[in-house]
């Protein structure tokens, strides 16, 4: 029997939450008796009465919903969900991180038993595996594995799934399998970032130290792009008051992660991330015509 621990942090979106957990149970219920779920669903300061609809829906799969503090965004309510499952009293083989916005596809589980079976037999240990996912019409691509193209510019390009297991420097935490192994040695997110970044991180530096990140074969779940182009077409009209407050913000730029991931993976970047980082705030349209080129 393979356990799996399935981590998810949510703030309100009901409809979404029951649409991803109940792809985990359809996809899973009935042809996978030998995996067995547990989710650990931290709910932080939901108004939406989303905890008590999941509670409601009577789940095969064991589900554990925890109350957040309402302050702890998504790698705070990720980091609590993991410690939940690590002093649950049960040793998980893995577990998978994944966004309350993410449907899960058909074939999912099979490609991740497929991928750890080949992770043992390649490397004689579990790594991180990766589920690319795709916009709701199937057909771009959306979240998953990159690797770093110019270590300068950090420009990244997506390793799309290709029918093969394929290799990846980094990734998303949308749908996002880490082995028992991993955690052994590298233990959970770090409390350093606010909202978003300790997937990029986590993964960046299990790359580092020589864990395999793989990403799985096919498209493996559906998560449409929340983030077109940073956010910069509402950005460019506000006044600098609030530019300067967005940059901040854990739901804005959220400059504090960027600057904590180029200290911990890309130190000699700081200085020049911190410089572009107020530039951004106070000559946006400068800052975008350079940053569009840097990345083309």
């Amino acid at each position: 029997m393979t356990d799996i621990a399935i981590l998810i942090t949510v703030f309100n979106r009901k409809a979404e939450t029951i649409r991803c957990l109940d792809s985990v149970e359809s996809t899973w219920r009935g042809s996978h008796s030998a995996l067995n779920l547990t989710v650990f669903l931290t709910d932080d300061g939901s108004t939406d009465g989303t905890a008590d609809a999941i509670a409601s829906r009577n789940y095969a799969m064991e589900t554990v919903i925890l109350n957040g503090s309402g302050q702890l965004y998504w790698n705070g309510g990720m980091i609590n969900s993991w410690k939940a499952a690590l002093v649950s009293g049960k040793r998980y083989n893995g577990y998978l991180w994944l966004n309350n916005d993410t449907t899960i596809l058909d074939g999912f589980w099979e490609q991740l038993q497929g991928a750890d079976a080949y992770c043992h037999k390649q490397f004689s240990r579990g790594g991180i595996y990766v589920g690319s996912t795709c916009s709701s019409d199937g057909q771009t691509f959306t979240y998953g594995g990159f690797n770093f193209a110019n270590k300068l510019t950090l420009k990244d390009v997506f390793v799309k799934p290709n029918g093969s297991f394929q290799t990846c420097q980094c990734a998303h935490g949308n749908l996002t399998y880490v082995s028992q192994d991993v955690v052994d040695r590298m233990g959970i997110f770090t409390d350093e970032y606010i909202h978003s970044g300790g997937d990029h991180d986590y993964t960046y530096r299990a790359y580092r130290q020589g864990w395999p990140l793989l990403v799985l074969p096919s498209f493996c779940g559906i998560c449409n792009n929340d983030h077109p182009e940073d956010g910069y077409a509402d950005f460019l009209s506000m006044p600098l008051r609030e530019r300067i407050r967005y940059l901040k913000s854990p739901l804005g730029f959220n400059l504090h992660n960027t600057l904590v991931f180029q200290r911990r993976c890309f130190p000699y970047r700081y200085p020049f991330v911190w410089l572009m980082g107020y530039a951004k705030a106070f000559f946006p349209k400068l800052y975008w015509k350079v940053y569009k080129r840097a990345r083309s």
